[in-house]
């Protein structure tokens, strides 16, 4: 009687309006309030339009303080007698210690895992040689059919390397894998032969190879419904270009960062829904560059450098300088720094925050940022 009385008295507008501004755990218990409300609830247009306000709330807000809908999702080792992965996830909080949400993984047994990348709550992981589509929040999942590869291509002396692409197709309402496989890393000529598989046909297809050398073996990096690989430095020319593949038009584009550096690691990273660029040397020499305006080289800006923070951060941080991994850059200039088990928040002057990632191991990897949602692939 009580949950007739409930719905009945309320508009149906109304009772949208108090669902889409409810947190995803209040909203997946509210499933079972009625039969209208599971309805309401399970409809694409309420979780498109639930994604859509979760990503705007946090874009509105001033900083790194308080990310309502965002998270850190991250895997990591057990300390048990054999390695075994698992994956947590917490939020950005004022807290000094964080105390994460540890999941049951979708695929037990499991001897590696590799987290891909996320976009719109969902998770592309690799288990066991198996790919996974994964929702944490509603625990829903679908294990993706291997692709199939021309075999003999791959028979070339060394190591075969392997490179994905998670992100989502908005104008065909698809979530697509790219999968691109190569034999020859050092020295050229080069091969490689891709694939892309779509949520929808729930099947892979033969797709255009990209002509250019590809740096590492580095998963693809989702930025503005495109994903992004660097390239192999050109001694000719002195650069290093990227990548980038619209996943709507399914096609190719090249351009340059605009960097400059003069050695160390680099790799690309996604910050705040920004395509940002880090490079990683020995010591204190760490430096972040973000791209503020998409497309425009000219807007690529360096927005952290380690050394103007080395002292103000814990000496455990500085040890796990080789874990270190930017999550999310704000316009107001905030950016969170992964460092092994601690989270640190910076401005362009001082560490406004340091938080411990408690009752994980310290063999902690591959950090990545993903929002709530209702979203299945």
């Amino acid at each position: 009687m009580a949950e007739k009385r409930l719905t009945s008295n309320l508009p149906e507008e109304i009772m949208e309006e108090i669902l889409y501004n409810l947190p995803i755990k209040s909203v997946l218990r509210f499933k079972c309030v009625s039969k209208s409300w599971l309805s309401t609830i399970s409809s694409k247009t309420f979780i498109k339009d639930h994604l859509k306000r979760s990503i705007a709330e946090d874009e509105e807000k001033p900083g790194l303080k308080v990310l309502t809908n965002r998270k850190i999702l991250f895997n990591y080792v057990k300390p048990a007698a054999r390695l075994s992965y698992s994956i947590g996830s917490f939020s950005l909080c004022k807290n000094p210690k964080i105390t994460p949400t540890l999941y049951d993984i979708p695929i037990q047994n499991v001897g590696f895992m590799h987290i891909i990348g996320s976009c719109n709550g969902l998770i592309l992981i690799m288990i066991e040689g198996k790919l996974v589509l994964w929702n944490p929040s509603t625990r829903i999942y679908r294990v993706i059919p291997s692709p199939s590869f021309n075999e003999a291509i791959f028979l070339h002396d060394g190591p075969f390397h392997v490179r994905y692409g998670f992100g989502y197709d908005e104008s065909n309402d698809d979530y697509k894998v790219i999968c691109i496989k190569d034999t020859n890393y050092f020295p050229e000529p080069y091969h490689y032969e891709t694939r892309m598989y779509s949520s929808k046909t729930n099947s892979w297809k033969k797709f255009d190879n990209c002509e250019k050398h590809l740096h590492g073996t580095h998963d693809g990096i989702l930025v503005n419904g495109r994903l992004h690989w660097l390239v192999q430095y050109n001694r000719s020319t002195g650069s290093r270009d990227i990548v980038s593949l619209d996943l709507a038009e399914e096609k190719y584009q090249t351009f340059s960062h605009g960097v400059e550096y003069s050695s160390g690691v680099v790799s690309l990273v996604e910050l705040g829904g920004y395509l940002g660029l880090m490079n990683l040397m020995s010591g204190a020499d760490v430096n972040v560059w973000v791209m503020k305006e998409y497309g425009v080289t000219e807007s690529w800006t360096k927005v952290w450098t380690l050394s103007n923070f080395i002292d103000q951060l814990p000496r455990k941080c500085v040890g796990d300088i080789g874990k270190l991994k930017p999550l999310c850059w704000s316009k107001n200039g905030d950016i969170s720094i992964a460092f092994g088990q601690y989270v640190v928040v910076c401005n362009g002057k001082n560490v406004l925050r340091k938080s411990r990632v408690g009752s994980v191991f310290e063999h902690r990897i591959q950090p990545i940022v993903y929002v709530e949602s209702l979203v299945s692939a």
